[in-house]
């Protein structure tokens, strides 16, 4: 038996018509409508990350549990991996300042190292969450940059992030030029 996983709300599901999700590892994915993980078979998520020990954590913040990952998540040492995770619970939140405030400390923690590209992509994520789009689309180039030689399943989400965001310049663009929120 196969369990129901609930889709976590979408925000803006706009300028994603040209990328598609990206499979992310066991049992999850990366939706390109709005760029955070879903997953998709529990079973097998359980089993992928069945020795990681923030797997319960993040397992809820996965099903759109954010509030209940945060909780559990506040009640743990603040690795870097912890924080990024905190972050991405207030994104989910819509508390996408506290998250792109976050970010911002573990990009300037992460200079120089391997992280580096995961906490620019994940900043992106937060600042397009928040609208900042100019500043999501320099983070996501950086990252797919840095990804070239990398994983991947890495380097496909850091391209579809990039994706994502320049259609989100390009329907901004429209909505300036048509005058309208709508995009002709």
């Amino acid at each position: 038996m196969t369990a129901r996983i609930p889709e976590p709300r979408t925000p803006n599901t706009r300028g994603t018509a040209t990328t598609h999700d990206v499979e992310g590892g066991p049992g999850w994915r990366i939706r390109s409508a709005d760029l955070r993980p879903v997953i998709t078979d529990l079973a097998a998520f359980r089993a992928g990350l069945a020795d990681d020990p923030l797997r319960e954590e993040i397992e809820l913040l996965w099903t759109g549990k954010a509030d209940d990952a945060l909780r559990r998540l506040e009640r743990v040492a603040p690795t870097q991996r912890v924080r990024a995770s905190r972050a991405d619970c207030h994104r989910d939140l819509g508390d996408t300042c506290t998250a792109v405030h976050e970010y911002d400390f573990l990009v300037a923690e992460c200079i120089g190292t391997t992280r580096k590209a995961a906490m620019r992509q994940h900043r992106g994520k937060a600042l397009l969450a928040a609208g900042i789009v100019d500043r999501a689309v320099e983070d996501f180039t950086l990252a797919v940059a840095l990804r070239q030689a990398s994983d991947p399943v890495l380097l496909a989400s850091a391209e579809q992030a990039l994706a994502v965001a320049r259609s989100r310049t390009r329907d901004r663009a429209a909505e300036v030029v048509t005058g309208s929120g709508e995009v002709d």
